[in-house]
């Protein structure tokens, strides 16, 4: 019979790699190995696997004090099929400082938890320029953990904030 030997593998959720944000996917491969694990093992072709996730956040607030800000969110709900599958620990926070014209965004950290302090910076930058007068305005976008860390597609984005006088 050609099936009898055929074995299913499942991966689970924690063991899955970050989501490659360019391909929108995670990279997976499997290794065959003999039964003594001695005389061969064969690793297959890199498979992408495009995840059909959705993501529940919540609320955000941010709070300012004289020197610097405080953003605090909810934690994300990520789903597959109407089942929760966990909820998000890390995060890439991006930030844009400007007086309303249009300051440049800047990545911030990676953040395990849910909320984060920024020092407001004495300036600000505009395609680079640096502007020389201190920032009246935040704007925060919150994504989920993805590799490489980038803004240019929204498939991790989970909050924006802002824009918020400071």
């Amino acid at each position: 019979m050609a099936d009898q030997g055929i074995r299913k593998a499942v991966y689970r959720q924690e063991d899955l790699p970050e989501i490659n944000v360019d391909l929108e996917g995670y990279l997976v491969r499997y290794r065959i190995a003999s039964e003594d694990r001695n005389r061969t093992s064969h690793w297959s072709p890199t498979f992408l696997v495009k995840p059909d996730y959705s993501y529940v956040s919540g609320s955000t607030s941010i709070g300012k004090s004289a020197d610097h800000v405080n953003i605090i969110w909810d934690p994300v709900q990520v789903y597959k099929d109407d089942n929760l599958i966990k909820n998000a620990v890390e995060y890439d926070v991006w930030l844009k400082w400007d007086k309303g014209n249009g300051g440049d965004w800047a990545y911030a950290e990676r953040v395990e938890g849910t909320s984060s302090i920024f020092i407001i910076p004495s300036t600000y930058f505009i395609n680079g320029v640096d502007q020389e007068e201190k920032p009246n305005s935040l704007t925060v976008e919150i994504f989920l953990r993805g590799t490489p860390i980038k803004r240019d597609k929204d498939l991790l984005k989970v909050y924006t904030i802002g824009p918020e006088t400071i």
